[in-house]
């Protein structure tokens, strides 16, 4: 019989329990807020610390496999001196079962702070990517625009940098481990301890001196990466274009020429790296040597048994990983998390995601009404009513760019409320005005998971359906139907309902449609505008289309075929 929870596992162990198995879908998460004082610093404090319901207990277990493994050497050490040089069976019994509980918790501290640590990287991770997603879909700066591949490449390579959790976990662990083996070292000699508290956050100190060259070449090395990413997508994209002019020769050499410069920053950030590895860790290792020098030279002298000696030279043992652990993996990455964020939120302060709704104009209860003016013509939606909007190809792309985007085109004013659309917080103007273009997107999956990404409420996924007229192809009740990568699946009727489905299931107060149902049939789009009525019946509608089918339902139909646009 094969394995229930599909992990692969033998005959013994397939029917137990699995804990803490991932969710079936990704966990619903806000955006991370920047503000115009956001330092790269700040936000990757940030996002350290984004998400402590699972870092800080991660810490906690963290510090107790830390301390079990420094309080090794002690118990050893305490085992010889009080059970082994006096013949004593019952300490040695006991010694022996301290020893069994510290490997345990050693053991179980670490795995539970991995599992913890694994956790908040990977939910930390899935913020960074809605953000940035946030940023490039919605973006509130319009003006600006970042390259995609340079898009893909921050949300691959610098979100895992950036998601560096870890370094709330284990590096507070190791500094806690640290001071308790110069407490432990005290409790052995004094000399020892003050040696270890004075000398370990020298070399600390030390190893963050020599991270700085690194920091700096490794985010010049995240810039090339990112440039080459771009190229190569911008290669892919345009490779029809560049093809038919011939120019395959010249796209490649640009290609390979930004190919070739970014792997001589790969081989000068490793380069670097290896250097300050190399140092770092000689200073570390020449510590801990020195202090095991220090007891040896003391129990030559009979300041300190031959338990207590071997107790300092494990603890002395035990310090080397807890510093090579700050030196090999937490100041690399801190490093490198400190570039990623810089490069992070340069994207995200391109579009100003997270800032503060503006409170001017649309309420947050309110219909709003909304007004278009062209020239000397203009149509007032308020709630309640479908306006049709009657005009040429060209007028009518640039009505939709400005609800999309206002104030990018002059020509056409778009008001919310008599307040001009391009005074308010784009975010709010879209949670109010949803405008549904001609040629709207189809995600891969289901039918109901498209329609979940409108925002409106699950129970009206089976109206917009149904109004969308898409009973005679999807169990609008499951809408459990795959629509394949781009709604290959479907046609280009079907795949223009599915559009308008999910444009209804919106339940906008204002809802922009743009030729909804050009790709389907007479009869069909006549069923689609008598349901549409139904379904918008007590919020407002406009509906810019050519179809006399569709401009029959409207309440009122403006012509802005001889607009200043058309000419």
């Amino acid at each position: 019989m094969t394995d229930p929870a599909g992990l692969g596992r033998g005959r013994l162990n397939r029917w137990m329990p699995v804990l803490w198995q991932a969710p079936e879908s990704p966990p619903e998460v806000e955006p991370f807020e920047i503000t115009e004082s956001m330092t790269p610093r700040r936000f990757l404090v940030k996002v350290l610390f984004a998400a402590q319901r699972y870092t800080l207990p991660g810490a906690v277990f963290a510090t107790v496999a830390q301390v079990s493994m420094a309080t090794m050497p002690v118990v050893v050490g305490v085992t010889i001196d009080r059970a082994i040089t006096t013949s004593n069976r019952n300490q040695l019994l006991l010694w022996l079962g301290v020893l069994a509980l510290v490997g345990i918790g050693r053991v179980y501290g670490a795995r539970i702070a991995w599992q913890l640590m694994a956790n908040a990287i990977q939910r930390v991770q899935h913020r960074l990517r809605a953000t940035l997603s946030s940023a490039s879909l919605h973006p509130i700066n319009r003006s600006a625009k970042q390259p995609e591949g340079v898009l893909v490449s921050v949300m691959t390579n610098d979100v895992t940098g950036l998601a560096k959790n870890g370094l709330v976990v284990f590096p507070v662990a190791e500094v806690i481990a640290i001071l308790y083996i110069a407490v432990a070292l005290f409790v052995v000699s004094w000399p020892l301890g003050l040696a270890t508290l004075i000398g370990a956050p020298v070399v600390v100190w030390i190893m963050g001196r020599l991270s700085g060259r690194f920091a700096n070449t490794n985010r010049e090395y995240q810039g090339q990466l990112a440039t080459t990413v771009a190229r190569a997508a911008d290669l892919v994209t345009g490779y029809r274009v560049i093809k038919g002019v011939r120019a395959e020769p010249a796209a490649i050499d640009r290609y390979t020429s930004a190919s070739r410069e970014t792997l001589d920053g790969a081989i000068k950030t490793t380069n670097v790296l290896g250097r300050f590895l190399a140092g770092s860790g000689s200073i570390s290792g020449l510590f801990v040597v020195a202090v095991a020098v220090f007891a040896g030279w003391m129990a030559l002298h009979g300041d300190i048994t031959v338990g207590e000696l071997i107790a300092a030279v494990g603890l002395a043992q035990a310090l080397l990983p807890q510093m090579n652990f700050i030196t090999f993996n937490a100041v690399p990455a801190l490093a490198g998390a400190y570039s990623s964020a810089q490069r992070v939120l340069a994207v995200l302060e391109e579009s100003r995601v997270g800032r503060m709704a503006s409170t001017t104009g649309v309420g947050a209860q309110s219909l709003p009404e909304v007004g278009i003016v062209i020239g000397e013509q203009s149509v007032l939606v308020t709630s309640g009513e479908i306006v049709g909007v009657e005009s040429d190809d060209r007028t009518a792309g640039r009505i939709v760019a400005a609800l999309v985007a206002p104030g990018v085109d002059g020509s056409v004013q778009v008001t919310v409320d008599g307040t001009p659309a391009e005074d308010l917080d784009l975010a709010h103007l879209r949670s109010r005005v949803v405008v549904s273009p001609h040629h709207a997107m189809i995600f891969s999956g289901t039918v109901a998971e498209g329609l979940a990404l409108s925002g409106g409420p699950a129970e009206r996924h089976s109206a917009a359906l149904h109004a969308a007229a898409c009973d005679d192809f999807i169990d609008i009740e499951n809408a459990d139907d795959e629509v394949g990568e781009m709604g290959n699946r479907l046609s280009g009727g079907q795949r223009q309902r599915v559009a308008l489905a999910r444009a209804l299931a919106s339940e906008a107060p204002v809802l922009v449609l743009h030729d909804p149902t050009t790709a389907v049939d007479s009869v069909t789009e006549f069923v689609i505008a008598e349901r549409l009525r139904e379904l918008r019946a007590d919020r407002a509608t406009l509906l810019i289309t050519a179809s006399p089918g569709l401009l029959a339902v409207c309440d009122r139909v403006v012509d802005f075929t001889d607009s200043e646009l058309s000419v």
